[in-house]
């Protein structure tokens, strides 16, 4: 099996996925002279490169055939251009940096966003938590398994347990979750879901949740 954490890419390899992502059209592969021309990078070494992220599971290459990003892959595009997103916003909304300015700065920040800031930007910006639950989701655990190793609680089985693996969280709910024991190390069990209302087990008890707050717990199955 074939995993790649982003914590693990550096910065030039996921500029060449966003680079990759950015030349595809209709799906069809990239040719690696389109790739050397617009990285300014010697064809050799684009094709160093592209092996390599042949190897973590990110793109599909054959020689002169050309490349394209796999699923997986394009889940690592997807969160950059999150991330470039949100940080273009912050600058240009809030800070008033110009445009022009604002789209090179955040070209170079989104390749050291943490996962703590990226959250926290995305909090002030007004941006839906659960879609940044499901980014991150893709972004911790991008992997060939079908099913993924961390999910919001929002989308996990009925009867399964799972390890709570980190919550985005507020201070109200914090104290209300801490209190029935689901704190990141803890394990829960969801028992059953019915609508939008979510009933846990924990070690402290069950209780029940709604959607929204099911949406910001992030569970390791």
């Amino acid at each position: 099996m074939n995993m790649a954490s982003m914590d693990a890419l550096s910065e030039s390899a996921e500029m060449m996925i966003k680079n990759i992502n950015e030349l595809s059209a209709d799906e069809k592969r990239v040719r690696t002279s389109d790739l050397a021309t617009k990285t300014d990078l010697k064809p050799a070494t684009v094709t160093e490169m592209i092996q390599r992220l042949g190897d973590l599971g990110l793109v599909d290459y054959e020689a002169y055939h050309g490349v394209h990003l796999t699923k997986q892959g394009q889940h690592v595009a997807d969160v950059i251009e999150h991330r470039f997103n949100i940080l273009e916003r912050f600058l240009t909304e809030i800070l008033g940096v110009e445009g022009n300015e604002a789209a090179e700065v955040a070209c170079r920040m989104e390749h050291v966003l943490t996962r703590d800031v990226e959250h926290k930007l995305t909090t002030f910006l007004g941006i839906d938590p659960k879609k940044e639950s499901e980014l991150f989701c893709h972004k911790i655990n991008i992997e060939e398994d079908n099913e993924p190793r961390y999910l919001p609680l929002s989308n996990f089985n009925e009867g399964k347990m799972g390890t709570v693996k980190l919550i985005f969280e507020d201070n109200e709910l914090s104290k209300i979750l801490d209190g029935q024991g689901v704190k990141p190390g803890n394990k829960l069990m969801l028992k059953k879901r019915e609508g939008n209302i979510f009933n846990v087990e924990t070690e402290e008890g069950n209780f029940s949740l709604d959607r929204d707050s099911a949406s910001k717990i992030i569970i390791q199955n």
